[in-house]
């Protein structure tokens, strides 16, 4: 099935409905997200499947977030940006149907442009999560969700353990009411993704403890797993989790697969929970250039793309840079790419050592990589960092940490880039130090065998293995009742991509039936 954009499918996916699940969409979104978007604009171009991005955060302005991303170019032909929300405030009066007798309501109006209001106990901060945070847990007392011609929709409300979600007409009547945001987004998935069977992928940990419970018969759930789960002090794959990614931990068999971005990040966790037919690896893709490796003047300068924050600990390169100059006699040099709260202390420490430049921010810095000897990478924990594949696209050869999880599914070892021991700068420098002493016909040879290593990670190779995964969920999970569900999947509707009547219909007769 070719995609509107005329792009030739390469692989062939399930059949049904296929859906990105997050909390929200943050206008300064991070890695998890820009890899979410990537991920469901690849499928529509090399799978040619439409893909929904299912949000839930009651304080995110769809629309404008829909627009911001059509203009960065993450929203494409054939990928939609859906909120539970955004669909409640379309009901119609009809489906929210009032019972019969119900009076209509002094409610509150919205000011300009208001869409959602938050009052009560915790209203600075009720649902301002990051990309990777919870539902909110603030005791904000109401959050009033208005339609565009200023009339509430919904009020959910909030005291103490006790929860109440109420639909509105127009005219002021209340409709029914739940006490279970679950039900409501039971409900809203499955009306959201109207051809059967339906195939979510999970990016959010926020939303793993739903999905894990959605148990649908109609739905095959996958969740992503983005970051490590073992904290920071865990010494083995038996060591203690993370907050965040105890959930995941926990649900294993709850989902219909668990992926995880490397082999040994899944190692680790089947030795700890045990064999899983349901796991699997697939890493995030990232932009290749095209075309062949251009050759480039050998020279002895490294670069560095990240964060200028503790996690990255870019203090250890600029000193390995130092040691491997003094140690070689020649003229070993680092560009650092990023900004951060650390920038000031790593400015000073960059000025005591020749050849050391930070250049701060810079908009497509992956490109300065092709001018790049090596690249280091020093942080203490990453999930899968894609600045590998960047670079060895590039024929910039890695130099890195062993941390977990990440460099050793990609790197072999003085094949195509180096491992050092994590936290042991002079490793560093000495593997700085033996790359930078290789004759030509050497690093020519690592150069090409790190391209090779990238050509894992464009976005067709990365298609393929999911086209692989989902065959395989599809397999071993036949649903009952698969087919065309009560609604037609339509062309999004421009600008809002809200359901379709009949599916406003559905959805308003599931809610009238959720546990109240």
């Amino acid at each position: 099935m070719p995609t509107t954009s005329g792009h030739r499918p390469t692989v062939s996916f399930p059949a049904g409905t296929h859906a990105a699940a997050t909390w929200t969409v943050p206008a300064a979104y991070g890695g998890m997200t820009s890899a979410l978007l990537r991920r469901s604009r690849a499928f529509a171009r090399e799978a040619g499947v439409d893909v929904r991005v299912l949000t839930f955060d009651p304080l995110l302005d769809v629309a404008a977030a829909r627009s911001d991303l059509e203009a960065r170019g993450e929203l494409v032909p054939g990928v939609t940006l859906h909120n539970v929300w955004e669909d409640v405030r379309a009901l119609s009066d009809d489906e929210i149907a009032p019972p019969p007798g119900a009076v209509a309501l002094d409610l509150p109006s919205a000011g300009p442009g208001e869409i959602v209001r938050v009052e009560g106990d915790g209203e600075d901060g009720a649902g301002a999560e990051d990309e990777d945070a919870g539902e909110s847990d603030s005791s904000a007392r109401r959050i009033l969700h208005f339609r565009a011609d200023g009339t509430l929709a919904a009020a959910d409300e909030r005291r103490a353990l006790v929860r109440r979600i109420t639909t509105y007409t127009r005219g002021g009547r209340a409709g029914r009411s739940w006490t279970s945001a679950f039900a409501l987004y039971r409900a809203w998935v499955d009306v959201v993704l109207p051809v059967r069977p339906g195939f979510v992928i999970v990016d959010s940990k926020t939303m793993v403890e739903f999905f894990a419970a959605l148990r649908s018969r109609h739905t095959s759930v996958l969740h992503l797993v983005h970051g490590a789960h073992l904290a920071a002090r865990a010494t083995d794959a038996h060591g203690p989790l993370t907050v965040a990614r105890t959930p995941m931990v926990e649900h294993v068999d709850d989902f219909d697969g668990v992926v995880f971005l490397t082999q040994g990040q899944r190692a680790d966790v089947l030795e700890r929970v045990g064999p899983r037919d349901n796991t699997y690896v697939v890493p995030n893709s990232t932009d290749l250039p095209a075309g062949p490796t251009p050759d480039r003047p050998e020279g002895h300068r490294g670069a560095v793309l990240a964060s200028l924050n503790g996690r990255k600990r870019v203090a250890h390169a600029i000193d390995a840079v130092r040691r491997a100059r003094e140690a070689t006699g020649l003229d070993v040099g680092l560009d650092v790419f990023g900004d951060g709260p650390n920038r000031e202390r790593l400015e000073a420490k960059a000025a005591k050592v020749p050849g050391v430049v930070l250049h701060g921010f810079v908009r497509g810095a992956a490109d300065r990589l092709a001018e790049a000897s090596f690249l280091l990478l020093t942080s203490r924990a990453e999930g899968l960092p894609l600045v590998f594949a960047e670079a060895m696209s590039r024929g910039c050869v890695p130099i890195a940490y062993d941390i977990r999880y990440g460099p050793a599914d990609i790197i072999t070892d003085g094949v195509d880039g180096f491992l050092v021991p994590d936290g042991d700068v002079d490793a560093l420098a000495a593997a700085i130090e033996r790359f930078v002493r290789l004759d030509a016909q050497a690093v020519r040879r690592m150069r090409r065998a790190a391209v090779a290593t990238a050509q894992g990670y464009s976005d067709a190779a990365v298609v393929a293995r999911w086209a692989d995964v989902l065959a395989d969920v599809a397999r071993r999970r036949p649903r009952r009742g698969a087919g065309r569900g009560a609604t037609s999947l339509t062309a999004p509707r421009s600008p809002a991509d809200a359901l379709p009547p009949q599916g406003l219909r559905r959805l308003a007769g599931m809610l009238r039936r959720a546990p109240r």
